[in-house]
């Protein structure tokens, strides 16, 4: 079992992600919130992600569908994790709020998810 703690920015909360194996692909999307957040995606069950430190001061973010969940800490602002609409059974964690980030980064290979191009953005004719 790897185990992974992380926090968003002020520390307040603070995140455990239990995984069956160690890291090894992080994701990046190219999707309008993904790239102004600048997070980069780990996915991961929801058995596999706890929040062990004050949830109470988590906020969540939903716009357009309304099935795309964004968790952030209403003090600090900083995105944690999400749960995301092209998969709402599983959740996303930002691997930059993971306290080895960097080690993880530099191990881990980035793959890129084309988000700005989802099918479920298509219009119909």
């Amino acid at each position: 079992m790897s185990v992974y703690t992380g926090s968003c920015h002020c520390g307040v909360v603070r995140l455990e992600v239990s995984l069956s194996n160690p890291i090894v692909r992080l994701l990046e999307c190219n999707c309008s919130i993904c790239t102004k957040k600048g997070i980069v995606h780990l996915p991961a069950q929801e058995r596999e992600l706890r929040v062990i430190a004050d949830e109470t001061k988590l906020l969540v973010y939903k716009f357009h569908s309304g099935v795309a969940q964004h968790w952030f800490c209403r003090i600090c602002g900083i995105h944690t994790h999400g749960r995301p609409r092209n998969n709402p059974t599983r959740l996303t964690v930002n691997a930059r709020c993971l306290d080895n980030y960097h080690d993880l980064r530099a191990s881990a290979e980035l793959v890129y998810f084309d988000g700005m191009n989802h099918p479920k953005d298509a219009r119909d004719p």
